[in-house]
């Protein structure tokens, strides 16, 4: 129960409204002695100087927009960010804003394409929360006690429903081919490879240029001859393949982040690729085997097709949100 909640106030904190452009704070409230404080770590969000931090045709946001959004969401537990690792504070404050600025973005996609939540949709999706719960009045009393409305709630629930409506329209429109499944079932099917990972998700722009740095000195050895398996279990930060050498067996198109996967796919055998970036950090990767599918064609078709959907869809997100911010000349000033 306890995670459905966190799970709601965090859509309030990335679906937040942000229209009012060049909101000031105001001297001496908790709000703004908030900002200043964080702004010690992160000078673009100084509440004073209330720079533009993002902006496009549809909206701005500015420190001013940020942080009283941030309180109308959170309510009293805002003042949480003052205990927040002060050397991780700059990055958590960076993704929020762009996390933000590119839901708004993605409602105004929503609202064009004609995306309506229904009150009894709403409804049912509110009472699903309210269910998990304890019920409808310990969940008020919950969100009460940090300052938090059910108008709060119910108008960031029913935008998360929105984009996620949104999405799937567009997951609805997307086709494979003929010629796209046989153009698969005639390349790799899976690939086998050791990868270092360094992670960097949620780290500072000094961290991850530390982190890029020794990722180059590793592929330098590698590249020398190092065994690439003791070099993993000595420097990867993935869990889940560090004890076994940074090896992953056979796993299809589709599985992995799409810089990790057309790496994976494309480095020629035997061959160790140049540092790779995905959202978990960077990779490097020594590719051990691909093969080819050993099923007849109609055997495998729906198979093939069945990946080659879930890829598509994957990317869908990331195209969708760039065309957007094209179209409405999206501008990042973090």
């Amino acid at each position: 129960m306890k995670k459905l909640y966190l799970a709601v106030l965090a859509l309030v904190i990335l679906l937040a409204a942000c229209g009012q452009k060049g909101l000031q704070l105001e001297k001496g409230t908790p709000i703004y002695d908030l900002a200043k404080e964080v702004a010690k770590s992160y000078p673009i969000v100084d509440p004073d100087a209330n720079k533009v931090l993002i902006k496009c045709d549809y909206f701005t946001i500015t420190p001013g927009v940020f942080f009283t959004e941030m309180q109308f969401a959170m309510g009293k537990r805002v003042q949480e960010l003052k205990n927040y690792d002060k050397n991780r504070l700059p990055e958590f404050l960076k993704i929020n804003i762009q996390r933000m600025g590119e839901r708004k973005l993605l409602l105004e996609g929503a609202k064009k394409a004609g995306i309506v939540v229904t009150p009894q949709q709403l409804d049912s999706t509110l009472n699903v929360i309210f269910e998990h719960n304890g019920g409808k009045e310990n969940f008020l009393k919950r969100i009460g006690g940090d300052g938090i409305t059910l108008e709060t709630v119910q108008q960031d629930v029913e935008k998360e429903m929105t984009v996620r409506k949104y999405f799937d329209k567009i997951y609805a429109e997307t086709k494979v081919s003929e010629q796209e499944i046989k153009d698969a079932y005639a390349g790799d099917k899976t690939a086998s490879v050791r990868h270092i990972l360094l992670l960097t998700q949620g780290q500072s722009d000094s961290v991850k240029t530390a982190k890029r740095k020794q990722m180059e000195e590793i592929l330098k050895r590698a590249k020398a001859g190092e065994d690439f398996a003791s070099l993993a279990k000595e420097f990867s930060e993935d869990p889940g393949s560090k004890q076994t050498g940074g090896l992953y067996s056979d796993f299809p198109k589709g599985r992995m982040v799409k810089a990790f996967e057309d790496a994976a796919f494309s480095v020629p055998v035997g061959s160790i690729s140049d540092v790779v970036e995905t959202p978990y950090g960077f990779h490097i990767l020594q590719i051990i085997d691909r093969k080819k599918e050993s099923k007849p064609y109609e055997e495998a078709k729906k198979e093939i097709e069945d990946q080659l959907l879930r890829s598509k869809r994957r990317n869908a997100n990331s195209d969708t949100l760039e065309k957007l911010k094209k179209d409405a000349d999206y501008q990042s000033n973090l």
